[in-house]
């Protein structure tokens, strides 16, 4: 046992020095013959950096330059008579996370909160210590910079609910000009698609690279009846290839698109590595006063003449809100934090897209998409020196769909996203992979290892819209604690019996023509602790997904936004904070109910529709 476990490690050893050489290869030849990715004098700068000293006041402090706040720190610059601040927790983006293959190279780095999940045994089995990984952005960009660039926008039906729900302004048809607004779509045939617009900061295109594994199952797809066509137009029951937040093939996360083009803007001011400690609140006026954060070991305080908005996404929103003095009163007054206004239900409605991850599919044909084909010199130069090839894939889903369980309502609304890809669990030896992952060595060695680096495809089904719910709180009343996340997947049984329903999609999948044609079948290495089960059947389903409980990493709705009379609401429709003044959240926290899709471009949305709204408020005061 001693033998066979010393050359294990040996083996990982040798596996993960060939990933850091081509890692290596890769960002020196980015520095060395790629100056549009190094792109010196374009990437925005720190103000003290630029020789400038930060202001004692601001008309406007945003907090997190991620998805939402990159694109109000722009939109309210536009404005020459108003001076705002952009505060980041990170620093700026890497050169290597351009590459869309690369898109998770940089989780569990300093780019990345490196979030934890609090441990719970009903689902993460088979992570460390039962504690699942949320990768979180901390950096210019926010979760955008290491994202999969999906462009999803969700369900019609999910705005309309949020109307329903008390929130004015927010139908579909009224956020769908905010959607075209940041838009640049490139795809030649969505160009002049009345649900897409162009000339907007945000490009979007096709990816480079589409793995021909990828064909094979669109003919599997069309067998089982369904149709290729884009998830974000009329219908969303279908499926299509992937397109993406994009900029000539490489990642265009919303710092390049909204922070980059007003980095000159002498009334825009970005301060990175700075990480916010609390906004102060005057306990009489009830308005926000100051924002106070630390850089370099030093403490900063400025002063805000209007208007604080908090974009630092669902988990550090609450957080800083909380640390703020506002949210559950017994919560705050538990950890010592005096309360400034009545109780608020901050941290609370915490959701998230769950999925049946792992049940890797093998095929015969050798097609897949391997470290060893990755790491293939050409592959490197096709890259370097001609902008193509295998690097410019995304990685998580070339293809992906929606389709409607036994238990949505109805077709149109489907329940369930798809999404199907060429790379694996067992397809870079346990470099990256299961290190974002975060599951054991004994999963990976008993799951994986007996099939390292075989052809392969995943194809997951993620559960739309869950009804579990969730929360965050305060760890204690120190800024640099992590907060707890209490997410309580898998709490309500119908989340659990959706999610097996998709596992039969998948098996369903394998076993169309064209994908018998290549031998696919599932990994027969059953899950630990689900050996006692019949593989596939409804209880190893059900025992797989406890175990490896996988996550799109899309965390919502803990600062829900909702009408007055909403017990439960922290934002009113025009996103501001409930009893007090001078104070807005705007990022994926304000969702009510979470979305039928990805979360940036929804974000984005956000950020362009709060930002007008601001606009409307300030000059019409």
């Amino acid at each position: 046992m001693v033998t066979v476990e010393y050359t294990r490690r040996r083996i990982s050893l040798s596996r993960a020095v060939i990933a850091v050489l081509f890692f290596r290869m890769m960002d020196t030849g980015i520095r060395l013959f790629r100056p549009d990715i190094v792109a010196e004098k374009e990437r925005p700068r720190d103000v003290e950096a630029m020789g400038r000293q930060l202001r004692d006041w601001y008309d406007f402090v945003v907090v997190g330059a991620g998805s939402s706040g990159a694109v109000v720190a722009n939109r309210l610059s536009e404005v020459p008579g108003w001076s705002v601040l952009l505060v980041e927790a990170g620093g700026d983006e890497t050169l290597i996370g351009d590459v869309p293959l690369m898109m998770a190279s940089y989780q569990r780095t300093s780019t990345d909160w490196r979030y934890r999940t609090e441990a719970d045994p009903g689902f993460c089995r088979a992570m460390l210590d039962g504690r699942c990984l949320w990768p979180r952005g901390k950096v210019l960009g926010g979760t955008s910079a290491i994202n999969g660039m999906l462009y999803v926008r969700g369900n019609r039906r999910d705005y309309d609910n949020w109307q329903r729900l008390g929130n004015e302004g927010w139908a579909y048809d009224d956020v769908l000009p905010y959607f075209k607004k940041s838009e640049d779509m490139k795809v030649e045939t969505l160009k002049d698609s009345a649900y897409h617009g162009t000339g907007g900061y945000l490009s979007v295109e096709l990816y480079r690279h589409y793995n021909k594994l990828l064909d094979v199952l669109v003919q599997g797809i069309k067998e089982l009846g369904f149709k290729m066509l884009d998830v974000n137009g009329e219908r969303q029951d279908g499926f299509m290839y992937s397109y993406g937040t994009l900029r000539n093939g490489l990642r265009c996360s919303s710092s390049k698109a909204f922070i980059w083009p007003a980095k000159d803007r002498p009334n825009l001011d970005v301060t990175m590595k700075s990480q916010v400690a609390r906004v102060t609140i005057d306990p009489s006026s009830k308005r926000v006063q100051e924002v106070v954060f630390t850089k370099n070991g030093r403490e900063h305080t400025v002063s805000v003449r209007k208007e604080v908005i908090l974009s630092a996404g669902a988990i550090n929103t609450p957080q800083i809100l909380m640390l703020s003095g506002v949210g559950p009163r017994s919560h705050l007054q538990s950890v010592g934090i005096s309360p400034v206004i009545s109780d608020l239900e901050v941290g609370r409605n915490l959701q998230d897209h769950i999925c049946l991850g792992g049940l890797v599919y093998t095929v015969d044909a050798k097609i897949g998409l391997t470290m060893p084909r990755i790491s293939e010199v050409s592959s490197i130069t096709d890259f370097l020196f001609h902008n193509k090839g295998v690097s410019m894939a995304m990685g998580v889903a070339q293809v992906f769909g929606f389709q409607s369980s036994s238990y949505a309502n109805s077709s149109e609304y489907p329940d369930v996203g798809y999404y199907l890809s060429p790379v694996t669990d067992n397809a870079d030896g346990g470099v990256f992979l299961k290190r974002i992952s975060g599951y054991t060595d004994e999963f990976y060695n008993k799951v994986y290892e007996p099939i390292i680096y075989r052809d392969s495809y995943l194809s997951f089904g993620c559960l739309m819209r869950p009804k579990s719910r969730g929360h965050v709180m305060l760890r204690d009343r120190n800024f640099l604690s992590h907060p707890l996340i209490h997410p309580k997947f898998l709490s309500e049984p119908r989340d659990v019996k959706i999610l097996v329903e998709a596992g039969r999609f998948s098996q369903r999948l394998s076993q169309t023509t064209p994908l018998r044609k290549i031998g696919a079948r599932v990994n027969p290495n059953k899950f630990p602790g689900c050996e006692h089960l019949e593989m596939l059947s409804d209880e190893y389903l059900e025992c797989a997904l406890r175990a490896y409980t996988f996550t799109l990493w899309h965390p919502a709705g803990t600062c829900r936004m909702g009408p007055a009379t909403d017990p439960d609401a922290v934002v009113d429709p025009r996103l501001r904070v409930y009893g007090v003044r001078g104070l807005r959240v705007a990022d994926a926290s304000i969702m009510p109910d979470i979305v039928s899709g990805n979360l940036n471009v929804p974000c984005i949305m956000i950020g362009e529709k709060v930002s007008d709204m601001i606009k409307e408020d300030w000059r019409e005061a």
